[in-house]
């Protein structure tokens, strides 16, 4: 047997394999080096934010919305304190399965999970989304015990936008809903977080800032488990003001329910034609605002757009109406102020009117005979007007329409609003490509043809028949009022533009409207102690073709005011397919004037 030992390593691999571990030591303390120089020199101020957002955290505090209330301080629009749960997607292990347990938990409805989705579509995936809110006690209980298996799901207190008169106000007051990408861009995106409410239409958008208040903040230490431990600081949020608006809410109740209490599709429009101050605005059908607050469910959605009556529509300053007969005062003014015709004018009316072998027929086909301005306005007599169209042309008749504020907007502290269709030769040529025929003017001179109005055109262009001469412009806001202290800062009204008409002008018209309401065709909307003045308006809108004729409805119209030489409301109705003579816009009116200067004794006064 061979006894003898292994050689030794001679010194030339020894110091091979020397080297070998020395370098393969030296290249760890390189990459140590190189990491060390990477968190403390290159990335130093990186790595010590996110040391720091390790064990403090920035939340957001928000304030509380400005309320909004009626003239008498009724509240339009309040908050209800509630709990609500929200999804973060972007911390939830899985999505589909956590929404899936969610909505076992809490019997979420597929409304629910569709709103949860179109709202994620429109935000980032880093911004918590509220699922549901007005979460009971026992679904509260029953989220708390299963948070730490929920990640990404967060149970948080929030404050409820809540409409108590749920359809009365909604297209005037508004509403708010969930925060979009797309309201940012015009709003400080700072002041906001992705599960925030924001005014979408009404006085909750067009006051969104004042209303909103501004964001605070708490710095909050947070412990190894991710748990809020202590508040090293805070910033409280600075709540919104309350908004007083000038609205009635008696008023508001009387025009809606006369309206409502018919089926009627349509408009009024009450003010104060001294200044503008907005009464009453309503538009029927309308809808809860409440649906809206949370994100509107597909069904709630669904019953909107397939009701026939379009209650989405403001039709109070968006829905475009012929104004019928309720343009003659107008005219009348401007023609005597313009020498057309004296105000003691007055021409035969055998029932119908003769141009270039066209009759233009009367309401009455019978006649009214010898007609004078005054009996021309109390019984809306159409041949006067056709032929005083005639004499006007159509230049004065666009620069009345004009001078009353129609075919622009009226300013009101609302958004949108459409400013309507003044027609001129210049617009039919681009738009229909046809010349002005002096038949057009003649259909213009009794409110038709293609001119359009809102019924707020119409309450303001009549308060400066009733105020003298002075075009006001629409308000509904009235005072911002501070939440702490209750320190009111009233918003001035604009000053109204003088029109400077002509005092024998406006007299003979005002002659002529308050003789419409005490022995003309507005007869059925006097109330006795109360002197009014007012014009009705039919308007023909062509509905159809059959058998080669044009099928036409009509809408029933009313403007007025009272009293009527100390004026302290307006009133504009317009009620769609109302029928002839427009008796239906009259006891609208009638019910909505009636509210405002005749409450009962348990009511406020004006």
């Amino acid at each position: 047997m061979n006894t003898t030992p292994p050689p030794l390593l001679s010194g030339q691999n020894f110091r091979s394999r020397l080297g070998i571990a020395a370098g393969f030591v030296l290249l760890l303390l390189f990459i140590v080096l190189g990491r060390l120089i990477d968190l403390q020199i290159l990335h130093f101020q990186k790595f010590r934010q996110l040391a720091h957002d390790n064990h403090v955290a920035l939340v957001p505090v928000n304030p509380a919305r400005g309320l909004i209330l009626a003239d008498h301080g009724e509240v339009l629009a309040q908050n209800q304190p509630t709990y609500a749960v929200e999804v973060t997607p972007d911390q939830t292990e899985d999505l589909d399965e956590t929404l899936s347990r969610l909505q076992k938990l809490l019997g979420l409805s597929d409304n629910d999970l569709a709103r949860f989705e179109r709202s994620m579509a429109a935000k980032a995936s880093f911004d918590p989304i509220i699922l549901k809110t007005d979460l009971s006690p026992e679904q509260i209980a029953t989220l708390a015990v299963r948070q730490a298996s929920l990640p990404g799901v967060q149970i948080t207190a929030v404050m409820h936008r809540d409409y108590p008169y749920g359809d009365l106000f909604a297209h005037v007051v508004g509403y708010v809903g969930p925060i979009t990408a797309g309201d940012l861009k015009h709003h400080q995106a700072e002041n906001y977080r992705g599960r925030d409410y924001i005014g979408k239409t009404g006085l909750e958008a067009y006051y969104e800032r004042q209303l909103r208040g501004q964001m605070g903040y708490q710095i909050k230490q947070i412990n190894a488990e991710g748990q809020q431990v202590d508040t090293l600081s805070e910033q409280p949020p600075v709540a919104g003001d309350n908004l007083l608006t000038h609205l009635r809410l008696r008023v508001q109740q009387a025009a809606a329910n006369a309206l409502e209490s018919n089926d009627y599709r349509g408009a009024v429009v009450a003010m104060d034609p001294n200044n503008g101050h907005i009464l009453a605005m309503v538009s029927s059908p309308s809808f809860d605002a409440n649906w809206f607050v949370d994100g509107i469910s597909s069904t709630h959605w669904r019953s909107l757009l397939d009701n026939p009556g379009h209650p989405l529509t403001d039709r109070a300053d968006n829905g475009l109406y012929p104004p019928g007969s309720c343009a003659k005062p107008f005219y009348s003014i401007q023609a005597i102020q313009a020498g057309v015709i004296g105000p003691d004018f007055q021409t035969f009316c055998p029932g119908n009117f003769q141009l270039g072998g066209h009759t233009y027929w009367d309401w009455n086909r019978s006649g009214f005979g010898e007609t004078n301005l005054t009996k021309a306005l109390a019984w809306s007599v159409d041949v006067f007007y056709y032929k005083l169209a005639v004499k006007m042309g159509i230049q004065l008749q666009d620069e009345t329409l004009w001078r009353f504020g129609f075919g622009k907007s009226p300013g009101v502290d609302l958004p949108g609003g459409l400013p309507g269709l003044v027609p001129t030769p210049a617009w039919k040529r681009a738009h229909l490509h046809a010349p002005w025929y002096t038949g057009d003017s003649v259909i213009l001179g009794i409110g038709q043809g293609y001119l359009l109005v809102t019924p707020l055109q119409l309450a303001r262009a009549v308060s400066a028949i009733a105020n003298g001469g002075y075009l006001v412009r629409p308000q509904v806001a009235k005072a911002w009022v501070d939440p702490a202290t209750g320190a009111r800062t009233e918003l001035p009204s604009a000053t109204p533009e003088n029109l400077h008409i002509d005092p024998a002008a406006l007299h003979a018209v005002r002659v002529g409207m308050e003789a419409c309401v005490n022995s003309g065709t507005c007869h059925s909307i006097s109330i006795p102690g109360i002197s009014i003045a007012g014009k009705t308006g039919t308007a023909q809108i062509p509905e159809g073709y059959a058998h080669g004729h044009t099928i036409y409805n009509n809408d029933s119209l009313f403007i007025g005011w009272a009293p009527v030489d100390h004026p302290k409301i307006a009133v504009a109705v317009v009620v769609e397919n109302g029928g002839h003579n427009a008796w239906q816009a009259l006891p609208v009116a009638r019910a909505t004037i009636k509210a405002y200067l005749q409450p009962d004794k348990h009511a406020e006064q004006p």
